[in-house]
């Protein structure tokens, strides 16, 4: 126990993950003290780049890469001297000692011990990648990783570009242990540690399909079905809302592969209906489909329902443009297009289906309807939406089509 307080206390400890600090004994400084950005920017520059001298043009370059600056030399011995009293709160002379200059350059001071979570990181993934490591000592490192990362790389800095291109390095390399974690995990049938991780990992990176789709196998491994059936809701939900777009064709494999297996024989038919009626709660107005092969199963049978009934169907295309005819930019058009499918599906019928086409189009199917009153629908959707959206830069724009009967079942083109 001595021993490791001896470390620490002649020892920096930093974190550049989730949020900078550096503590040398029982001291802490974090990038929440002070106000001035670049005074962080030189001492984590420094830190990041420690085993090699910086030159004064190449800090310059970085710290005031979209400025004018009539004194930069001037500006950066400033800057050097006001990042070693932020220093000193650690300890009178570790300010000073810290960031040494010679000739010209700027370096972090490597004489003293320096452990920092990002250089860790960094060689547990390759201890994990050598060929030389079995599974257990593979899966230790990549676990060991994985508990480093604490969430993007300086995030209080990410407006600078060096600190862009490290964080994208980095996040793709915690996917990746993760991934190659998750795979080794399954090979020896850990399936309650594969949910452990990748639950822990969707915190940080939402949208890396691969982990989601390991997620969803080890619940079914486990006989936890309903929570993969609520997971894989989840996820087609987030990236409909996010992108605009439906899962890959292989995580929507997979789950039907897992839905197979998650009835078994069940002789009570009354449990089967309760079953259905409860997953099909919807609330009030129109069923919001998320999932591309739902509407095509609804739109295939509603198809086939016309040769016996004799009923239209109608179907409605809602594209939000800019008043140019564009699609509107993304921080534009997302929440734009969750008030538009609010006002919609709350507009509508019960029996009418709404389907998310992509990032600014809406696709309704309208069972019974005339032409006349599917246009009637179409105009009180456009009405309904006017009232909530207080935009002037918004438009929306509408088609309709008559669906055909068909004896045999056929899609919509995909997206």
């Amino acid at each position: 126990m001595g021993g490791k307080q001896d470390i620490r206390k002649n020892s920096f400890l930093i974190k550049m993950f989730g949020k900078f600090s550096i503590q040398y004994g029982d001291r802490i400084i974090t990038d929440d003290i002070g106000r001035v950005k670049k005074v962080w920017m030189l001492i984590e520059y420094l830190i990041a780049n420690r085993e090699k001298a910086v030159s004064q043009e190449k800090l310059i370059e970085v710290l005031w890469s979209e400025e004018e600056c009539e004194n930069p030399t001037g500006a950066l011995k400033n800057l050097v001297y006001r990042a070693r009293n932020v220093l000193k709160k650690l300890g009178e002379t570790v300010g000073h000692e810290a960031i040494q200059y010679v000739r010209n350059t700027y370096a972090w001071n490597n004489q003293i011990p320096c452990h920092v979570d990002v250089e860790e990181f960094e060689e547990m993934c390759q201890k994990a990648a050598s060929h030389d490591c079995d599974v257990e000592s593979k899966i230790d490192c990549y676990q060991r990783a994985i508990r480093l990362y604490k969430g993007e790389f300086l995030p209080k800095s990410s407006y600078a570009d060096w600190v862009v291109a490290k964080n994208a390095h980095y996040m793709t390399a915690y996917n990746d242990c993760v991934l190659q974690a998750a795979s080794l995990l399954e090979q020896e049938e850990r399936y309650e540690e594969v949910i452990h991780l990748c639950e822990s990992a969707i915190a940080y990176t939402p949208y890396e399909e691969r982990i989601h789709c390991h997620l969803l196998g080890a619940y079914a491994k486990i006989g936890q079905y309903n929570k993969a059936a609520s997971h894989y809701e989840f996820i087609s939900k987030l990236f409909y809302k996010e992108f605009g777009v439906s899962l890959s064709e292989e995580t929507r494999q997979l789950y039907k592969m897992i839905a197979k297996d998650m009835h078994s024989l069940e002789m009570d038919l009354k449990v089967i209906r309760d079953d259905l009626k409860e997953a099909s709660v919807c609330g009030k107005g129109a069923y919001y489909c998320t999932d591309y092969d739902v509407f095509k199963s609804i739109y295939q049978v509603q198809a086939r329902l016309i040769m016996r009934t004799g009923f239209s169907i109608h179907i409605g295309l809602i594209t939000m443009t800019d008043r140019q005819g564009n699609v509107p930019p993304s921080h534009v058009v997302q929440p734009m297009m969750e008030v538009l499918r609010e006002t919609v599906t709350s507009s509508l019928r019960k029996g009418d289906v709404v389907w998310r086409y992509n990032s600014a189009q809406l696709v309704i199917m309208l069972p019974m309807t005339t032409y006349e009153s599917a246009e009637m629908v179409m105009d009180r959707l456009l009405f309904n939406f006017r009232k909530v959206n207080k935009r002037n830069d918004i438009e929306l724009r509408t088609m309709l089509c008559v669906v055909e009967p068909v004896e045999k079942p056929y899609g919509l083109p995909r997206a």
